[in-house]
C-alpha cells in the first residue's frame, strides 16, 4: 500500500511538473501581461519548475544510501546538503512571492485573492519545513519518511498553484475589459484544490466575484478610430 501511494505521488508530481513547465507558452503576450497577478504567476512557474528539478536531483543524490546529515565527507551526503540549501532558498522565494500577492489583495480589499494566496503561501511554508526535516534526518529511514512528506506536500503546492493560475493564458479579453478570477464551484474543483479560479472577462470590477487581474488597454487602432470620429 505504501509503495503504491509513493508511486502515485511520483506520477502526479511528474505530470504536474510537465504542466508547470508548459505554462509559459500559454501566457498571452501584450501590455496586459505586465500586471498582477500574472507577472507573479510567471515567477512562481519558474520557481516551482526549479523546485521540482531540485527534488529530482536530491533523490538521485540520496540514492546511494547512507546518512543524510552525516559528519563524514561522503560525496553523496555533501551533494544532498547543497541541494537542500538550494531547495530552501527556492521555497523562500515562493513564499515571498505569494506573500506579496497576499498584501496586494489585502490593499485592494479583495478577500478571495487574499484567501487564494494565503493558502499558496501556507503550502509553500509546509514544503520548506519538509526540506528542513530532510536536512535534519540522521538515518536513511528518517530521510525516507521526511522525503515522502516532501513529495506529497510539493504535489499539494503545485496543485494549488494550478488552481490559481490554470487557464488564465487562454483568456482572451476585449480591449477595455478586465481579466477576473471567478471562484470555481466546489463541484468543479480538482482533488487537492482548496479554492480555485475560473478566469473570465468582465466589463467592470463589480462584475468580478473573486479577484481582479490586469485591465486590458484600449488598442491604439481603436483610439485613433475614436479620435477620428469626433
Amino acid at each position: 500500500m505504501t509503495q503504491s501511494r509513493c508511486l502515485f505521488t511520483s506520477l502526479v508530481l511528474a505530470a504536474l511538473t510537465t504542466i508547470v513547465v508548459a505554462a509559459p507558452g500559454r501566457i498571452p503576450q501584450g501590455r496586459a501581461t505586465g500586471g498582477e497577478p500574472f507577472r507573479s504567476f510567471r515567477l512562481l512557474d519558474q520557481k516551482l519548475t526549479l523546485l521540482s528539478n531540485q527534488q529530482s536531483a536530491l533523490k538521485a543524490a540520496l540514492g546511494g544510501g547512507g546518512r543524510v546529515n552525516s559528519s563524514s565527507s561522503n560525496s553523496s551526503s555533501e551533494s544532498a546538503m547543497v541541494i537542500m540549501r538550494r531547495m530552501s532558498s527556492t521555497t523562500t522565494a515562493i513564499n515571498r512571492i505569494a506573500g506579496r500577492l497576499v498584501r496586494l489583495y489585502q490593499n485592494r480589499r479583495e478577500s478571495f485573492g487574499v484567501r487564494m494566496f494565503t493558502i499558496l503561501r501556507s503550502r509553500a511554508q509546509v514544503v520548506q519545513r519538509d526540506v528542513s526535516s530532510v536536512r535534519r534526518a540522521r538515518t536513511l529511514s528518517d530521510a525516507s519518511l521526511a522525503g515522502k512528506r516532501l513529495d506529497e506536500h510539493l504535489v499539494s503546492l503545485v496543485i494549488q498553484f494550478q488552481a490559481a493560475a490554470g487557464g488564465y493564458g487562454a483568456t482572451h479579453c476585449l480591449p477595455g475589459t478586465r481579466i477576473c478570477c471567478q471562484p470555481k464551484r466546489s463541484q468543479d474543483m480538482l482533488p487537492g484544490e482548496q479554492i480555485a479560479c475560473k478566469w473570465a472577462c468582465v466589463s467592470s470590477a463589480r462584475a468580478c466575484g473573486g479577484f481582479l487581474g490586469p485591465h486590458i488597454p484600449q488598442s491604439s487602432a481603436e483610439s485613433r478610430q475614436r479620435s477620428g470620429s469626433k
